[in-house]
């Protein structure tokens, strides 16, 4: 388990330490391939209810530092459940108006697929600092299964000034949403997952036409894996010791007919403002960005685009796709992000088809086909691309 440096650890549900009332940063930690969404929700002394969640949510708000309720999210960390050192941190300036607020996290990973957590299994912990620099830090250690882990509460009713609350229940949806102020603002659906294969959505279109930019991530596990020598060589039997190498990619067919490939092998990277009208903004060759890599599609020039299919293939590394755990998430600006797991894996196989991009009417429909197979050649005659293929390394 990562080392919590704080001088006070509240180890126990029910210890409490006194906090300043000027300024406090809330930040939570965890390294597990989960999704976790750090929330505020509060009850001011008047009686009114809130919450500062992610805008990833339909009607989530990031909140603000100058206005009330001076409480701001950071960012929304970890989407596409990626391992490794994730982060979120609300910063509170102000609590005058408060007589409650509750330190919540939600693991969307799990809770879209109404499945329950154990939280202490992500190694996960939320510290608070003071702006005089005192910390204090409660563990994500519950081991009850739920959806929603409540982690701390900071009381701020009494005349000794505010105190944290090591709180640490972790509870279902509903129980959360009547018991909890203002989390009945909450609502799951406003991240779409494409949970079986065939599910279908239409993207919105934007004012003047198309579907404006659209960002297409890939994200993944890192950690040892078996190196082989390159893709093809996977086919041959070649292994060794390293990193997984996980490439995005697409293929792609134009309203004129050009037909082509957008991928780190061969160095095709596309271009935004001429035809593809696709970008690769980069190769990640060993899943430790933590962005993941990205695709970005030009969709403000929709009638310039046929179709477009989104794949990944395991450059080095053995083709275990059970152990990189990928996701795919497609994000259209002022719209809720779209999930595609690669999940029903078949390790072994180190190409996969996972998304495909058709041109309907003013828009585009987005299908989950999550396909494994033995190759570029394979995958494309599964969906009729009818591309020449030849053996190609990456420098």
């Amino acid at each position: 388990m990562a080392e919590i440096k704080s001088k006070i650890v509240l180890k126990k549900k029910g210890e409490e330490a006194y906090l300043s009332l000027k300024q406090l940063r809330v930040t939570l930690k965890w390294s597990a391939a989960v999704d976790l969404d750090l929330m505020a929700f509060y009850k001011t002394k008047d009686g009114r209810v809130g919450g500062v969640f992610s805008d990833n949510y339909a009607g989530g708000s990031m909140g603000s530092l100058n206005a009330f309720p001076y409480i701001a999210l950071s960012a929304d960390a970890g989407v596409g459940s990626k391992g490794g050192d994730n982060e979120e941190e609300i910063r509170v300036t102000k609590l005058d108006d408060m007589v409650e607020v509750y330190i919540c996290t939600i693991n969307f990973t799990d809770a879209s697929k109404n499945k329950s957590s154990t939280f202490s299994s992500y190694d996960g912990h939320v510290q608070i600092v003071d702006d005089k620099g005192e910390s204090v830090a409660v563990p994500l250690d519950a081991t009850q299964q739920g959806t929603i882990a409540v982690i701390a509460k900071i009381d701020n009713a009494g005349f000794m000034g505010a105190k944290l609350i090591n709180e640490n229940r972790i509870i279902d949806m509903p129980t959360f949403q009547a018991t909890i102020p203002g989390a009945d603002l909450l609502k799951l659906s406003s991240k779409i997952v494409l949970k079986s294969k065939g599910d279908s959505i239409q993207l919105k279109t934007k004012t003047g036409g198309g579907v404006g930019e659209l960002m297409v991530n890939l994200n993944w596990n890192q950690g040892k894996q078996e190196k082989s020598g390159g893709f093809f060589s996977k086919l041959m039997g070649g292994g060794g010791g390293g990193g997984i190498d996980l490439d995005l990619g697409c293929l792609y067919e134009l309203s004129n007919g050009q037909k082509g490939a957008i991928q780190p092998l061969g160095k095709s990277f596309g271009s935004f403002d001429r035809p593809p009208y696709i970008f690769h903004c980069g190769d990640d060759r060993t899943g430790t960005w933590s962005e993941g890599e990205n695709l970005r599609i030009n969709g403000s020039l929709l009638s310039e685009i046929k179709r477009i299919l989104i794949y990944s293939y395991i450059y080095e590394g053995i083709a275990n796709w059970s152990q990189a755990d990928g996701v795919v998430t497609i994000k259209q600006p002022g719209s809720p992000d779209i999930i595609v797991n690669l999940d029903n894996t078949q390790d072994g196989q180190p190409m996969c088809g996972i998304a495909l991009f058709e041109r309907s009417g003013d828009t585009f429909k987005v299908t989950k086909v999550v396909q494994y197979c033995k190759g570029h050649e394979v995958l494309d005659r599964a969906f009729n691309w009818g591309l020449r293929w030849v053996e190609g390394r990456k420098d």
